[in-house]
């Protein structure tokens, strides 16, 4: 490739490359205009930027910014699903929240890096949504308020329904019973009230918690019923 450079000014040229202290897998390359971009070896090695004095076209310096651009993106995706899992959505959202006056990615860059990290198997909403809908069924949550909470992370509606299916499936989930499992832990903060009065905030807490009226009716007859 021909090296393009402006009558009157100087090539831009790498001054410098160490790894990254703090990111493994990471380099920091400074340019002679003084620009410095965190950046990939397979970066490097594609761009032909693996020395110091190399010379870099316009073309490469446009890739470049772009590609560093997009790792960057990347890293901060990698260092939030780091500490919880999170689903595409939630990352997009994460990504475009900066703080004030500093300008948020481009959607179309935060496209890019979610879609690599898709690629690679490292973001998979499938995988966040069976192990949320487990999760959320271990606690106490019924099927249905379930599928709702995965919908309000970003899951499809077939895709919430079928994770939850799983988890019911796998886990032996039986929503009479564990209906009946939550109210008598419910009672017990109840168990100082008036038999009305318990009775009410008891099928509220049930209802919250998603649970259908014929699982509601049952708990409700076990502590009130028959006494």
């Amino acid at each position: 490739m021909a090296l393009f450079i402006s009558p009157g000014h100087d090539a831009t040229t790498v001054t410098d490359l160490v790894e990254h202290a703090r990111k493994p897998g990471r380099y920091l390359l400074t340019l002679s205009d003084n620009r410095t971009f965190t950046v990939s070896v397979s970066l490097l090695a594609d761009l032909g930027l693996t020395r110091k004095g190399a010379e870099l076209t316009t073309d490469t310096l446009t890739r470049l910014a772009g590609e560093a651009e997009i790792l960057r993106v990347m890293d901060k995706a990698l260092a939030s699903i780091s500490r919880a899992r999170r689903t595409r959505r939630e990352l997009e959202q994460r990504l475009q929240r900066t703080k004030p006056g500093i300008v948020p990615p481009s959607a179309a860059v935060i496209a890019v890096a979610l879609d690599r990290l898709t690629a690679s198997g490292v973001l998979s909403d499938e995988a966040v949504a069976r192990a949320a809908a487990s999760a959320r069924l271990r606690r106490g949550d019924a099927p249905r308020r379930v599928a709702m909470l995965l919908q309000q992370k970003g899951i499809g509606r077939s895709d919430a329904a079928s994770a939850v299916s799983m988890a019911v499936r796998d886990d032996g989930i039986d929503e009479d019973a564990q209906c009946l499992a939550v109210a008598d832990r419910r009672m017990r903060a109840l168990a100082k009230l008036e038999p009305p009065v318990a009775r009410r905030r008891l099928m509220g807490f049930l209802q919250r918690r998603g649970y259908g009226s014929n699982s509601i009716r049952l708990a409700i007859s076990k502590h009130f019923d028959r006494r």
